[in-house]
């Protein structure tokens, strides 16, 4: 199993959460932040130790190996919208074209709508990425 999406959504919210916590989390704690029954989180988390997803620690469960998650960039325990990333570099070239016409004082139609694509390009991305990281 190497990516997310197949999986249901119950163990989809279960590993993600296990991913971004720190240290291990038992049954209760994992059911209580995710207001789920603790005998669904404990079904799931069973299968997901046989499938090797999840392994058991002394004090509860932790990420045994990662997969990836459509459309996400896991990077030290944090998952990051790809969108976002993306968004970066048009804000890169926005930053850039404002730069650009500030040090030269000269505004022509190229640089104009180089700003008002890249502005664009950098608001809808970044909506998007926000949307995603709502969806987790």
């Amino acid at each position: 199993m190497r990516d997310l999406s197949k999986v249901d959504d119950v163990k989809r919210r279960i590993y993600i959460y296990l991913l971004t916590s720190d240290e291990p989390r038992s049954v209760r704690e994992i059911a209580e932040a995710l207001n789920m029954a603790p005998s669904t989180v404990h079904y799931h988390l069973k299968k997901m130790v046989e499938d090797g997803i999840v392994k058991k620690a002394s004090r509860g469960y932790t990420i045994n190996k990662l997969i990836s998650i459509e459309g996400y960039i896991i990077i030290h325990r944090k998952i990051i919208p790809r969108l976002f990333v993306y968004s970066l570099f048009f804000l890169g070239l926005t930053i850039g074209s404002i730069i650009e016409i500030v040090l030269d004082k000269n505004i022509n139609m190229d640089r104009i709508l180089l700003l008002i694509s890249s502005i664009s390009a950098f608001t809808l991305l970044l909506y998007e990425s926000v949307n995603a990281w709502r969806k987790l």
